[in-house]
């Protein structure tokens, strides 16, 4: 999985904002959802992603799967996030 060609980001202190040059869509994520993405864009699995996302937000690991999972599938849906 990796973020798709035609989306422009930056990171705003502990958030992200992206744009779909394409569409003109602006995404203001929340930290969680910012924690994910930059994941994503390092090329981390997403069994990685949750690891990490385990031990930063003192979770359990189905819970962080169910929502990476959402998250991402969401990111799929926009398009803003496409299979490798």
């Amino acid at each position: 999985m990796k973020i798709a060609e035609n989306i422009s980001w930056k990171k705003l202190q502990d958030k992200v904002v992206a744009v779909n040059l394409t569409t003109g869509t602006y995404y203001t994520m929340n930290v969680v959802a910012s924690a994910i993405w930059n994941r994503l864009a390092d090329g981390k699995s997403l069994d990685e992603i949750v690891k990490e996302l385990e031990e930063e937000f003192d979770q359990d690991a189905a819970t962080i799967r169910r929502d990476a999972v959402e998250q991402i599938d969401y990111w799929k849906k926009e398009k803003i996030v496409v299979e490798d």
